[in-house]
């Protein structure tokens, strides 16, 4: 329909003209002394559109061979840019595959290619720095093309994951101090801080950066609370021998902190190191209230408090909800050997023993019976201890 539409159109067009042409009769005379040219109007009007037809091509032609060189230089740029992205594509998809050798590989002739952008830089730098050849990722690094301003977030983070990979913990804390300022609180730097910290051994500054991570999904809440818990003992045991500092940071936590039990037995260590007996034996029994720990019992039971009969006491009343519990049977025992209560320390110790064959347990037992002058029971079960700790060893050897 369309096809028809048009030669219509064109044969209306046809007619048009030929009754113009023939209703013209009018001519044109160009004069130049001694010449005299004379034509129709009809073909002066067919020269001169076909004159302005052929000037139009011939304007269009030169036009043409003018920005040829420019359309030669874009296509030779077009046709790097190609090669130079396909050869980072290679890159980068070697380098998730973990074939470090081939990401170089492809990240170098990339390089090599004019229109090539510093990102195939950062590809080579990671796959180098994987391979631990750091020396190679810091020339690739220091390429001006590199160092640009839109690859300083992830040059950075790879800056200060490899002063890690190198135990330059300092290091990488100031890199990543740089990309703070640069993008703020990036939550892939946030990890990597962690990890600087602690190798560091700055533990007290991990928890607010913890909480920050739990907010954003990164840990759940029980693994936001181990991380944060460990990072606590550990800072706590760093003060083992610094009484004023230990004391600070203590008062420093909250009552959920204090509470946990793994928080709560690294104070406790730390206090009984320093001759804190009472501090710690409050340490743990406020934990032991909220959460049931049994190396927390034993720990208590060599806290030497003021009131050893009281101290006591609070273990026997732990018991009542703990029968079964090998750990603070054997804990009791040590507290009623302290108290020269020797039968009853003997009951506790065989009691723990029938639950758990422990070796740390035939050694108590058998100082006691030494102490009383059963030599013959004390050696029994010190032969048991060397015998279950040997075998304790084999296994976590194994």
């Amino acid at each position: 329909m369309r096809l028809l539409f048009v030669f219509l159109l064109l044969a209306a067009l046809a007619v048009l003209v030929a009754l113009l042409f023939r209703l013209n009769t009018g001519y044109a005379l160009f004069v130049a002394p001694p010449y005299r040219v004379e034509v129709s109007l009809n073909a002066f009007i067919v020269l001169a559109l076909l004159a302005a037809i052929v000037f139009y091509l011939v304007l269009r032609l030169a036009s043409r061979i003018t920005k040829l060189p420019v359309e030669v230089r874009e296509s030779r740029r077009r046709r790097n840019l190609e090669r130079a992205r396909g050869k980072q594509d290679a890159a980068l998809v070697a380098l998730l595959e973990g074939r470090y050798g081939k990401a170089r590989q492809f990240a170098e002739e990339s390089l090599a290619v004019p229109q090539s952008t510093g990102l195939p830089a950062l590809i080579g730098a990671r796959a180098a720095a994987d391979m631990r050849e750091f020396g190679e990722a810091e020339t690739l690094l220091a390429r001006p093309d590199a160092s640009v301003a839109s690859l300083t977030v992830p040059r950075l983070m790879l800056e200060a994951d490899m002063a890690l990979a190198q135990d330059q913990p300092g290091a990488a804390l100031e890199k990543l101090a740089q990309l703070r300022r640069e993008a703020g609180l990036h939550t892939a730097a946030l990890r990597l801080e962690v990890r600087a910290l602690t190798a560091a051994r700055r533990y007290s500054d991990i928890p607010p950066i913890v909480d920050q991570l739990v907010k954003r999904k990164v840990y759940d809440a029980a693994q936001g609370d181990l991380l944060r818990a460990t990072a606590h003992a550990e800072a706590l045991a760093a003060h083992r021998h610094d009484p004023s500092g230990l004391r600070t940071y203590w008062n420093r936590l909250g009552d959920t902190d204090r509470t946990n039990p793994k928080v709560a037995r690294a104070a406790a260590a730390a206090f009984l190191a320093l001759g804190g007996d009472r501090e710690a034996a409050e340490i743990v029994e406020r934990s032991l209230d909220r959460h049931w720990d049994a190396e927390l019992a034993v720990l208590y039971a060599q806290c030497k408090a003021a009131d050893s009969t009281r101290q006591l006491e609070t273990a026997e009343r732990w018991l009542a909800a703990h029968a079964h519990d090998a750990t603070l049977l054997y804990a009791l025992g040590m507290l009623c050997e302290r108290e020269s209560l020797w039968g009853k320390a003997q009951t506790y110790f065989e009691a723990s023993l029938a639950l758990d064959d422990h070796w740390r347990t035939h050694v108590a037992l058998g100082e006691l019976h030494a102490r009383l002058g059963r030599t013959e029971l004390a050696n029994t079960h010190l032969a048991a201890a060397l015998k279950r700790s040997l075998s304790a060893l084999e296994s976590a050897a194994g």
